[in-house]
């Protein structure tokens, strides 16, 4: 028997503009080698996350001398995916599956590709996009969830500092990542910040 799964009001950030096209239009995917897990379309779970992605979005936008660029956020729903089409990464069956694929499929070609890269940050995320990307694809799955780290930024120096000091968890964000627009349903406008 197949299992189903699914996940209600995840929140992209973008600017106004397009949030207006995507819902007339629908996502399509994006992304490139630097996306958590290359190309799709991502969500968060919690939507302060995806107003402070809409805002880095339009504050580059604006730095390509776009104009008047206003953030918000669409919420979406994935209903009832089959769990085996959903590659989740906060599962150890999953992680383990992964691992072992990488290990007998790829050999040490795939360093080839990011030697190029100097800083050491950057080609993790470049190799991590790229074998989840890869395994993905060859596993047809529709959907990769993974909590991820937090890139490293100053902003969160001293808050990072006092949870490690009470061993607690902080700058981990759960990432849902769409590899078929067809499982997002349900699109509409997310309303202002803070609701």
């Amino acid at each position: 028997m197949r299992y189903t799964e699914s996940y209600y009001n995840l929140s992209h950030g973008t600017d106004i503009a397009s949030a207006e096209d995507i819902k007339t239009n629908g996502f399509t995917l994006r992304g490139d080698k630097t996306s958590w897990c290359g190309e799709g379309v991502y969500f968060y779970d919690i939507k302060a996350k995806a107003w402070w992605a809409a805002k880095r979005k339009c504050n580059e936008l604006k730095q390509k001398g776009k104009g008047s660029i206003k953030a918000t956020v669409i919420l979406a729903d994935i209903e009832d995916i089959y769990k085996d089409e959903t590659f989740d990464l906060r599962v150890k069956k999953d992680v383990d599956d992964f691992e072992s694929f990488v290990n007998s499929t790829l050999s040490d070609d795939y360093k080839i590709i990011i030697e190029g890269v100097d800083d050491e940050v950057e080609r993790k995320i470049l190799l991590r996009s790229m074998l989840i990307s890869f395994y993905a694809e060859e596993k047809h799955y529709r959907l990769i969830i993974g909590n991820f780290k937090q890139r490293p930024q100053p902003l969160y120096e001293h808050t990072i500092e006092f949870a490690d000091s009470l061993d607690m968890v902080f700058g981990v964000e759960t990432i849902y990542c769409v590899k078929d627009t067809g499982i997002i349903s349900n699109i509409r406008i997310g309303g202002k910040q803070g609701e």
